[in-house]
């Protein structure tokens, strides 16, 4: 599996709300649970002051990432970048921050 930084940024506030909406329904739903096997999380931050997050996952491919982040894509700008450890993760980060 390879390891890549998901960063996304909501496009304004009522998206947000809607994304938070749909998160709470992924997750009583069994969303953790029904992730596949070439899925994982590493880390997830997300700043919700400013509808801005990250996350480092461990996946097969991006198809995999693409089905799963695939309901959010309208309502926020969605990059995927690879990477390999925590200093190039935050590497990154530091690059998509305004």
């Amino acid at each position: 599996m390879h390891r890549y930084l998901i960063s996304y940024e909501f496009n304004d506030g009522a998206d947000q709300e809607t994304g938070g909406n749909m998160l709470v329904e992924w997750y009583e739903s069994g969303g953790v649970e029904n992730r596949p096997e070439t899925y994982e999380v590493c880390s997830w931050v997300f700043m919700i002051q400013n509808g801005v997050g990250h996350c480092v996952v461990k996946a097969d491919s991006l198809e995999t990432i693409w089905k799963l982040w695939h309901p959010w894509r309208k309502l926020m700008d969605i990059t995927i970048q690879p990477c390999l450890d925590l200093e190039e993760t935050i590497s990154l980060i530091k690059q998509t921050r305004p």
